[in-house]
């Protein structure tokens, strides 16, 4: 398989190189690498490159820790961080879309956000602050790769138009189910759920051929060794973009009832913090930016780590921390059973998103309803929930980058993702605001609204932990809400390095 893989790699480098460049080929490159080193490391221990990379970091600690202090090298590690950022936001030229005090806005919300969680902190003295800097410094490095870089650029397009090519095919399904006319319906339903059960499917299958496990477990041994956190944690972290907070904890079962608090509100916050893939064609079907979406989930892995860990530090002896085994139940027999049980997954999941948009929209007009009624007395006009709120948020779009005129247009869109969820937000915004809001307004609306933060996902993730361990419901319960707030300051903290990067 690989030598045939390789042939082809090589003819069509020979055919298309004097072409001239084509995105097709770094991405078939990609692919191939991937391939690669996936059999590779099936007969090779993966020591052979965790062995040298951990000697070299062991000399430069070494060095660096006979030589300073732990309190100065915190500092000096802070300080060199916040110095990356300012100089390559600052050092960018200056565009109409882009201006100077824009950017030095955002910068300035990234540290109110920051040291407005370390101000709530449940063990100030405990904050593992090398831990926060390295996330965001990642979470930086990240989107600086993909608002700045053609390469980054080309990845992210390529991945978001081949999600949207690939999950359309779901229509076909549709179409054949319920016909030509209710396919082409453009109905909320029969544009979202057929694409979220296809995904289902799909991933399921994935699981089943080795490629999901085999790039969590690989990429949470990086995450413990850079980020300083447990294996149960960086599992979970790493899972949540592809299966959202409703399945991630599922990796780990096992585990659930020996996690610290500091790690159940983790796995919360990692859930609260952003979208599943098998929702994201349902934003994406909406008009919503792909690439925006794609580059939010992932950077929502790093800056979720440092939001959880300022806000919740450890305190406790982990007893999972070194724990990299990702626990997949052998039930399907091959991968036709595979995308079945996958879709019996996406059917559950479909349910849960229409019984949360029917209830909680329900309730959320009752009150309206209620506080429309109650304002008429007082001589305020169409008074609700989101209009309160929204100006509340205000403060936070202009801290995430907004434009000055769009400050209560996106204060009110977080105020209805917060409330309702993000499904009725992006509605909102490619209805109501579309054409209204400035292109740089629409784009760091978009990374504040992408994610599960809402108070129905609270409901289900309590719901979900408190299933697969009881005896810890107590604690589960007593850190939902904060976790649904860290889940909130990561969708901006993302939002403001947007508007720094734009």
């Amino acid at each position: 398989m690989w030598l045939i893989f390789t042939g082809f790699l090589c003819a069509a480098y020979a055919l298309q190189i004097p072409k001239g460049y084509n995105q097709e080929l770094l991405i078939l490159g990609l692919i191939y690498l991937y391939f690669s080193l996936f059999l590779f490391f099936c007969y090779v221990p993966t020591t052979i490159v965790t062995k040298p990379w951990s000697f070299c970091l062991s000399k430069i600690r070494s060095f660096i820790y006979s030589n300073l202090s732990p309190k100065i090298r915190k500092i000096v590690y802070g300080c060199f961080v916040f110095a990356v950022i300012v100089v390559t936001v600052f050092s960018m030229p200056e565009k109409e879309e882009s201006p100077r005090l824009r950017r030095l806005i955002s910068l300035f919300g990234l540290l109110v956000f920051i040291l407005g969680t370390f101000a709530v902190s449940k063990h100030h003295r405990k904050v593992q602050w090398n831990t926060v800097s390295t996330a965001l410094l990642i979470q930086f490095l990240l989107a600086l790769f993909v608002f700045k870089t053609s390469a980054g650029h080309d990845i992210f397009s390529w991945l978001a138009s081949f999600a949207e090519g690939y999950l359309r095919k779901a229509w076909y399904g549709a179409q054949f189910v319920f016909g030509d006319a209710a396919a082409n319906s453009g109905v909320f339903a029969m544009n979202v759920f057929p694409a979220i059960i296809f995904f289902a499917s799909t991933v399921q299958m994935l699981y089943y051929v080795g490629t999901i496990p085999w790039l969590l477990k690989k990429l949470s041994v990086v995450c413990i060794s850079v980020l300083n956190i447990s294996g149960a944690e960086s599992i979970v972290a790493i899972a949540s973009p592809f299966l959202g907070q409703s399945e991630n904890a599922l990796l780990i079962e096992p585990l659930i009832p020996k996690l610290t608090k500091s790690e159940i509100h983790q796995i919360l916050t990692c859930g609260f913090a952003t979208i599943s893939g098998s929702t994201l064609y349902g934003y994406i079907a909406m008009g919503i930016s792909g690439q925006a979406l794609l580059t939010s989930c992932i950077m929502s892995i790093p800056c979720s780590i440092a939001i959880s860990k300022l806000r919740y530090p450890e305190s406790e002896e982990s007893e999972v921390a070194h724990i990299t085994d990702i626990h997949v139940e052998e039930d399907t027999t091959n991968i036709i059973h595979a995308a079945g049980k996958g879709a019996s997954i996406g059917v559950n999941i479909v349910f849960l998103i229409m019984a949360n948009l029917i209830s909680i929209l329900a309730i959320l007009y009752a009150v309206n309803s209620f506080l429309t009624w109650l304002g008429n007395f007082i001589t305020i006009q169409n008074l609700t929930l989101e209009l309160i709120t929204g100006y509340i948020f205000v403060p936070v779009a202009w801290l995430i980058g907004a434009d000055d005129k769009d400050l209560v247009p996106v204060g009110r869109l977080m105020a209805i993702k917060t409330w309702a969820n993000e499904f009725v937000a992006y509605q909102e915004l490619t209805t109501t605001y579309k054409g209204v809001l400035s292109p740089r307004s629409e784009v760091v609306a978009i990374y504040a609204l992408c994610g599960f933060a809402n108070l129905g996902s609270v409901g289900m993730q309590v719901g979900i932990l408190n299933a697969l361990a009881p005896n810890r419901a107590g604690d589960i319960s007593s850190l939902a809400i904060s976790a649904l707030i860290c889940g909130l300051l990561s969708t901006w903290l993302s939002a403001s390095i947007a508007g720094m990067l734009i």
